[in-house]
C-alpha cells in the first residue's frame, strides 16, 4: 500500500511501521480476550506439573499391584492352613507347634498403617515370608 491509499483507509503510520522497533522487539501489549503469550517456563512449568500428576497415578497402581500381591500371598496361606485342618485328623506335634508360631508371628506383628511407613510394610513382607517358610515344610 502507499502513503496515499493508507491515509484514504483511515490508517496512520506509526513508528512500528516506520521500522523504529525490529519485528522481534516490538513492544507487544496484551489484547483483551486473548491470554498472554507462555514464556519457556511456563511451558517448564506445566510439563512439571503434568508428569507429576503422571506419577500420582503410577503411583496409584503400583501400590494397588503391590496389595493386591500381599493380599494373594494372605490368602494362599488361608487356604494351605484351612486345608490342614479338614478331615478331624489328629494334628502330628510339629504341625500343632508349626501352628503356634504361626500365631505367636502374627499376634506380634506392630505396625501403624495410618503413618503408610515403608518399614511397616517391610515388616508384613518379612512376616508372609516367613509364614511361607513355615507352611513349605508341610508338603
Amino acid at each position: 500500500m502507499t502513503d496515499d491509499s493508507e491515509a484514504a483507509h483511515g490508517r496512520h503510520k506509526s513508528a512500528v511501521d516506520e521500522g523504529a522497533h525490529p519485528p522481534s522487539l516490538r513492544p507487544s501489549s496484551p489484547v483483551k480476550g486473548k491470554p498472554a503469550a507462555r514464556t519457556p517456563s511456563d511451558f517448564q512449568h506445566a510439563t512439571v506439573a503434568e508428569e507429576l500428576a503422571f506419577l500420582r497415578k503410577t503411583i496409584r497402581d503400583l501400590a494397588g499391584a503391590y496389595v493386591g500381591l500381599l493380599e494373594g500371598e494372605i490368602t494362599g496361606l488361608v487356604e494351605t492352613v484351612k486345608g490342614d485342618a479338614g478331615g478331624g485328623k489328629k494334628l502330628p506335634p510339629e504341625r500343632a507347634h508349626d501352628l503356634r508360631d504361626m500365631l505367636s508371628l502374627l499376634q506380634n506383628l506392630e505396625i501403624k498403617p495410618a503413618k503408610g511407613r515403608r518399614r511397616d510394610l517391610k515388616k508384613v513382607e518379612n512376616l508372609l515370608e516367613e509364614l511361607r517358610r513355615i507352611v513349605e515344610c508341610w508338603s
